[in-house]
């Protein structure tokens, strides 16, 4: 009996239409199943789990495709699509969507591997650096994340974790912030105190919020970044000041100091 293997099968999102779907429409999703190994003995049945905040839409949830050819590939290979309502409350990007898979009693669950993109005008949170004082590793200073209610919607309850990273060590006494409210077309900023290491030259600063709007929950990480750069390049733009510089100036700090003791000591 030929072997079925979750490498032996493999399933790609071919596309989505609309390419982003906007929250409260329908979009149709369109999968290609590749046999990379031999025929299948059994039938390959593709279900599509959709939860919040996708639904099905119209048609069946189940695909019955049959019997796989061996090397069925390529144009070849069979295509499936489902189409799906959207919820109006979908968060704005990249939403994940599952599917199972079974051949026989052979059962996958891809729950994490395929994601639609959705375009949510009344709820969009942008976060970004906004200022920092850091100019180059092996130094501390601080980082300022703005956050943004670009939507319609007020957000409520908003909180923020400066997650671990390698990049930085934490010198502010807590990484976690509680924000509140933050109304549509309104910002909020948060300072954390971090320490960069060296030759560290891209600060990855992951982050988490979590807040709610309508009476809906809704909880998110991701990554931003700080470029820093090396002593030369700051230097050469004069954000810091070279050791030569610094070597003038103490020059010319302890010879007026030696000047200074020189004459005193002339006048006795």
């Amino acid at each position: 009996m030929p072997l079925v293997s979750a490498q032996s099968l493999q399933i790609g999102l071919i596309n989505q239409d609309p390419d982003p779907v906007t929250a409260g429409d329908v979009v149709k999703v369109r999968f290609k199943v590749e046999n990379l190994w031999e025929t299948t003995t059994e039938p390959a049945v593709i279900e599509i789990l959709p939860e919040y905040p996708f639904t099905l839409y119209s048609g069946d949830k189940i695909k019955d495709l049959g019997i796989l050819h061996g090397r069925q590939t390529g144009i070849t290979a069979p295509i499936i699509d489902f189409r799906l309502k959207v919820d109006e409350s979908a968060v704005d990007g990249d939403n994940q969507i599952g599917l199972k898979v079974s051949v026989g009693d052979t059962i996958w669950i891809y729950d994490d591997d395929f994601f639609i993109e959705v375009e949510n005008e009344e709820l969009r949170l942008r976060t970004y650096v906004r200022n920092s004082n850091l100019i180059v590793p092996e130094s501390k200073g601080s980082v300022s994340i703005e956050f943004a209610n670009a939507g319609g919607y007020d957000i409520e309850f908003f909180e923020v974790w400066l997650l671990p990273s390698e990049d930085y060590k934490l010198l502010s006494t807590s990484n976690y912030v509680y924000i509140g409210d933050i109304d549509s077309d309104d910002t909020e900023s948060e300072e954390f105190q971090i320490y960069v290491p060296e030759d560290v030259r891209e600060v990855n600063i992951p982050i988490k919020v979590a807040y709610e709007v309508n009476d809906f929950s809704y909880v998110s990480e991701e990554t931003l970044t700080l470029q820093l750069l090396n002593s030369k390049e700051a230097e050469s733009i004069g954000l810091i000041k070279s050791n030569t510089t610094k070597s003038v100036i103490w020059g010319i700090i302890i010879g007026l100091a030696l000047l200074y003791a020189y004459r005193r000591y002339k006048k006795r």
